[in-house]
């Protein structure tokens, strides 16, 4: 995997430095159950055995970083496959920090792969980018035509409750969704707070709270993607919008001022697709 061309310069990270946490769970169907198959894992990343919340077939799964956060030369790499019928969901313990750093950098990288009419319901907590911190993150999703995602992910502008808004030095996420191999939505932020102020208007324009929403499935149709845009741009308190970038994916991009205001409409909005493309309300999630 290359680098984002602004992290070129810090070159790759060294052996020795930080920690690199690996995690690759394989989920499969088994006596009426989605279960985890096969897992290996190696701190700091680990993999909590699922629950079912919904007293069903579906699993819970709970992705564990008992470090903390992150800090320089950190790495994390999470592989999820799922094989037909598996049906998750998978989230995190808590929000992820990123810490400051006196020189380069942290990475994560994560690969879901959905074969046949699996269903993948990825919702991780808040990323926080502490001041001087640097990190960049690539989520890679291959999709089986037949297959079911939903996927968000939010960002604050930092320690927001302690007033430090956009102190970390870069922070790049991009979020690939390929469907039979097929590239069907690319999704790119970078910010770079010392290069062009993010709180100005075009970027986040004074807000502190970002997020972003994607799915797919072959059920995935116009109406229910104007029905998404609908709920988002008739909220009060924050601003943004959905749309279709190709057929049966779905994006939605939302900015709020509190984060609060942020995971009520992000629930709102999983609540709406669930209903939809799984028979199902959304539900808190209990955290184990």
């Amino acid at each position: 995997m290359s680098l984002p061309a602004a992290f070129e310069t810090l070159g790759p990270l060294a052996d020795g430095v930080g920690k690199w946490g690996v995690l690759r769970v394989e989920l499969a169907p088994r006596r009426g159950r989605t279960v985890i198959a096969d897992q290996y894992w190696r701190i700091p990343l680990q993999v909590l055995p699922p629950s079912y919340q919904d007293a069903d077939d579906q699993a819970y799964v709970y992705l564990l970083n008992p470090t903390g956060g992150l800090v320089q030369g950190d790495r994390l790499c999470t592989e999820v496959a799922m094989a037909p019928g598996a049906r998750a969901v998978l989230s995190t313990q808590s929000a992820t920090k990123i810490y400051r750093m006196d020189e380069a950098y942290a990475e994560e990288v994560n690969h879901y792969a959905l074969a046949g009419d699996a269903l993948l319901e990825c919702l991780p907590d808040q990323t926080i980018p502490f001041a001087g911190s640097r990190f960049h993150r690539r989520t890679r999703v291959d999709l089986d035509p037949a297959s079911t995602l939903i996927l968000t992910d939010l960002l604050a502008a930092g320690r927001v409750a302690r007033d430090e808004r956009f102190g970390f030095d870069r922070l790049f996420v991009e979020v690939e969704i390929r469907v039979d191999g097929e590239p069907r939505a690319i999704d790119r932020l970078e910010l770079a707070p010392s290069e062009d102020d993010p709180a100005r208007l075009g970027l986040w324009n004074g807000y502190a709270y970002y997020g972003s929403l994607y799915a797919y499935s072959p059920r995935l149709d116009a109406p229910l993607a104007a029905d998404l845009a609908n709920l988002i741009e008739r909220r009060d308190n924050v601003y943004g919008g959905a749309g279709q970038p190709s057929t049966h994916v779905a994006v939605a991009r939302v900015l709020a001022t509190t984060a609060g205001e942020i995971r009520d409409l992000m629930f709102d909005a999983w609540d709406l697709l669930r209903r939809a493309l799984v028979g199902k309300p959304a539900r808190a999630l209990r955290k184990l």
